[in-house]
């Protein structure tokens, strides 16, 4: 990714100061790394995909800004592997992504371009995880659409997704019907039957139906 001076024929000798590399060495405990020494003191560590990218030998010369270039990348190697980990456990937002990221305390440009990476290569598609959260949250969680779109905020997925994705996926008749056999089965649990529409009418608001469907779905069931 870049080439070694020579600084043997004086050509850079009034260039920055350079470091030599002086060892290369297999790390112990993590043996996909290599430890990296100039000037005969460690200096950092990189991975295989940095060490394959970054032609470093053993008695060459990096100047401050190829070494910065190296560790640079080192940093978005880092980034791109937490990254990843973390879209394993299961799919997460551009946002949860982030603070994530953040919270390992990586560099916001290293963050951007980790992002880019992921979005590139649709590890991270808001669209699609909105999409599929709406999904379970209606036909697994029985939520109404006002915990739902609370829900996919918290995300931190956009306005424009968030609108979309409730006009394409969220029915009245499946709100009612979900918010009808809730109320039901609630029903069955209250003793006092002279509180059961306002402890029923409550329930299903925090189950986040609207305020027309809950009354709907009391009438059906009343």
């Amino acid at each position: 990714m870049f080439a070694y001076s020579d600084t043997s024929d004086g050509l850079n000798s009034s260039k920055e100061a350079e470091r030599i590399v002086t060892k290369i060495s297999t790390q112990k405990k993590r043996t996909d790394r290599r430890s990296i020494f100039l000037d005969g003191e460690y200096s950092f560590s990189v991975c295989e995909e940095t060490f394959r990218l970054f032609p470093i030998e053993t008695g060459k010369s990096l100047s401050e800004k190829q070494i910065t270039i190296i560790k640079t990348h080192e940093e978005f190697e880092k980034a791109k592997e937490l990254a990843l980990r973390y879209l394993t456990m299961r799919m997460r937002s551009e946002y949860e992504l982030t603070l994530y990221l953040r919270k390992k305390e990586i560099p916001g440009i290293t963050i951007k371009r980790s992002i880019s990476y992921c979005k590139e290569r649709r590890y991270i598609n808001d669209e699609e995880y909105a999409s599929i959260l709406v999904r379970d949250m209606i036909n697994l969680n029985r939520y109404g659409i006002n915990k739902i779109r609370l829900q996919l905020r918290r995300r931190g997925l956009s306005s424009e997704i968030i609108k979309n994705v409730l006009e394409n996926q969220i029915h009245d008749s499946d709100q009612l019907k979900n918010a009808f056999e809730l109320a039901k089965k609630k029903m069955r649990t209250i003793k006092d039957q002279a509180k059961a529409r306002e402890k029923i009418y409550r329930f299903l608001q925090q189950r986040g139906f609207s305020y027309s469907v809950i009354n709907q779905a009391l009438k059906d069931l009343l």
